[in-house]
């Protein structure tokens, strides 16, 4: 390859990652939630950060999700989550594109990577569920006052439906991604492979994991953390539904030449 080839597909690169990281900043602003108790908000940007890595790898890819998220952050007056939201995203993308490669170079690692993430949704289900119902005994009225409840008689109520929603997502999340991947297959005649879908989800796990523990680390209260995990695990399934409707589209165009991981 000639050194103006080289250099031409350096500048491409460069370009790409710094469009990637601008679109992941305003897909993160474009539509901002407020979360409850956290101070937090969800958002759509997660759908271009799983575009970032199918499109750039795992190495730039993550630094367009790490960056880009964190500019947000910073934009939008959530100074004090930017530095969580850096490493909470570069790492993220980094999960899904070393998962996807691992996938592509020996499919028996599916299963294993399959394995983990059931294995690390169920854990973590586990021990949301003991550090509620633990701060529900020793300490019901400062949780009550974190769930912004207007009294502890409805806490046993609120804490069931928090712990049903976590266990319902755990079980559902798998299900409704492939029934997803298989509509698109009828639908729009595009095959996203099953590593993909794992990948992402593994991924999504480490990002609804993570904003836990620094919720819980921001706000001294990781009970109170545990009310935010269904709104993150809403906001991963916003950002699979709509980054497999984009890349499903670019797949038909010429764009399909510049992803790194394609179809």
């Amino acid at each position: 390859m000639s050194n103006s080839r080289v250099s031409s597909s350096k500048t491409n690169t460069l370009v790409l990652t710094g469009l990637m990281t601008a679109l992941v900043t305003i897909a993160t602003m474009f539509l901002m939630v407020p979360v409850p108790f956290t101070g937090g908000y969800i958002h759509l940007g997660d759908s271009m950060i799983f575009i970032s890595v199918l499109l750039l790898g795992w190495k730039r890819g993550g630094f367009a999700a790490g960056v880009g998220s964190m500019m947000a952050d910073l934009f939008a007056g959530y100074a004090n989550w930017a530095p969580w939201t850096l490493v909470i995203k570069l790492v993220m993308a980094v999960i899904m594109g070393i998962c996807i490669e691992l996938a592509r170079r020996n499919k028996k690692n599916i299963a294993g990577i399959s394995l983990a993430t059931a294995a690390s949704w169920m854990g973590f289900n586990f021990i949301l569920g003991g550090i509620i119902s633990s701060e529900a005994m020793s300490n019901p009225q400062g949780l009550a006052e974190g769930a912004e409840l207007a009294s502890v008689d409805a806490l046993p109520a609120f804490i069931s439906g928090v712990q049903s929603q976590i266990m319902a997502g755990a079980l559902l999340i798998p299900l409704f991604l492939v029934l997803a991947a298989v509509y698109m297959k009828r639908k729009n005649n595009i095959s996203v492979p099953i590593y993909i879908i794992i990948s992402m989800t593994f991924a999504g796990l480490w990002m609804v994991f993570a904003y836990y523990i620094a919720g819980g680390i921001l706000y001294a209260n990781f009970a109170v953390s545990a009310f935010s995990v269904p709104w993150n695990m809403v906001q991963f399934l916003l950002g699979f539904v709509i980054a497999m409707i984009i890349y499903s589209a670019l797949m038909r165009t010429p764009a399909k030449k510049l992803f790194r991981i394609s179809l």
